[in-house]
């Protein structure tokens, strides 16, 4: 059985090479025929679709192949562990693919690199995305910092994407607590730290935390890959609260797909004359089901008074 499931594993990290998340076509056939079989199909140019040709273009069958032999040699590299949806350990409110319809589960995701300690599913069972400007402002820095500390303080995990600004800020304010369980979602592989800037601040997240990435080691950061990865995090949680986002920001993405979920969604207000608050303002007026929140302690009776069956 151990066998089978390495070959998934290696099956599953080698097709991440092709794959965004979210991606319909890549997720489609894993889906319908599993991933050891999608893997041989790739490779050997038999997978059916436009889009799937396209992908194998661009990484050919010798480069899956060897992808798959080195999995384990990859993961140990960075220090990580591949998650799959066939683990014990895979969150629960991620769907696993081969029982979905992957053209509702954006949020899905082919496996999971995590680096740190304890069952990822164990680590966000209780998990709050927090999340916000990377340009933050003094208020905002203060909102962001108090949240963290407040939140790991009442035995919250607290989720954000590692961003400069308002997810630095929170990661922070929770960190200052000595058993805080934080939890970064990263959008690239988990050997390039980003922001590079935030490294150490990374490092500290792994001592009762993770590190959690849906994309191999040596993947870039990019625009579409960020944005996916801010719906991995709303997947990936209980609730998600916004302090800042300016008009258009990524991060009202990731609000709005918090909302077509279910999860619970939660704003901080801010000045009327802040562009940095001008989003979540907008996002209050459009979405009446958005609860507005001032500190931790509103968060918390939120979250307990959603009572989301299976969330």
């Amino acid at each position: 059985m151990n066998g089978d499931l390495d070959q998934v594993r290696a099956a599953r990290a080698a097709l991440a090479l092709l794959t965004a998340t979210g991606d319909r076509d890549v997720h489609t056939l894993v889906a319908a025929c599993g991933p050891v079989d999608a893997l041989s199909r790739m490779i050997d140019g038999t997978a059916p679709g436009r889009a799937l040709v396209q992908l194998r273009e661009r990484v050919n069958g010798d480069q899956l192949r060897a992808h798959a032999a080195r999995v384990g040699a990859d993961a140990r590299r960075v220090g990580a562990r591949v998650v799959i949806p066939e683990d014990d350990e895979w969150p629960t409110r991620l769907p696993d693919l081969a029982t979905v319809d992957v053209d509702a589960a954006a949020g899905a995701a082919v496996c999971l690199w995590v680096r740190g300690h304890g069952p990822l599913s164990a680590v966000l069972d209780r998990a709050v995305a927090v999340v916000g400007a990377h340009a933050a402002s003094p208020y905002g820095t203060t909102v962001g910092t108090d949240l963290g500390y407040s939140l790991a303080t009442a035995g919250a995990t607290i989720a954000t994407r590692g961003a400069y600004g308002i997810d630095t800020a929170v990661l922070r304010g929770a960190l200052a607590v000595s058993d805080a369980r934080t939890v970064v979602i990263t959008a690239c592989g988990l050997d390039r730290p980003h922001p590079a800037g935030n490294t150490a601040l990374l490092d500290q997240v792994t001592t009762n935390g993770s590190l959690v990435s849906a994309y191999p080691p040596g993947v870039r950061p990019s625009r579409d890959r960020m944005t996916a990865t801010g719906q991995l995090l709303a997947t990936l949680t209980r609730g998600i609260v916004v302090v800042e986002a300016a008009p258009h920001s990524r991060t009202l993405t990731t609000l709005e797909h918090a909302l077509s979920l279910g999860r619970l969604a939660m704003v901080v207000p801010g000045p009327v004359t802040s562009t940095l608050s001008a989003g979540v303002h907008e996002a209050l007026r459009r979405h009446p089901q958005l609860r507005v929140v001032r500190d931790a302690a509103d968060v918390l009776h939120d979250l307990t008074a959603a009572q989301q069956p299976g969330q």
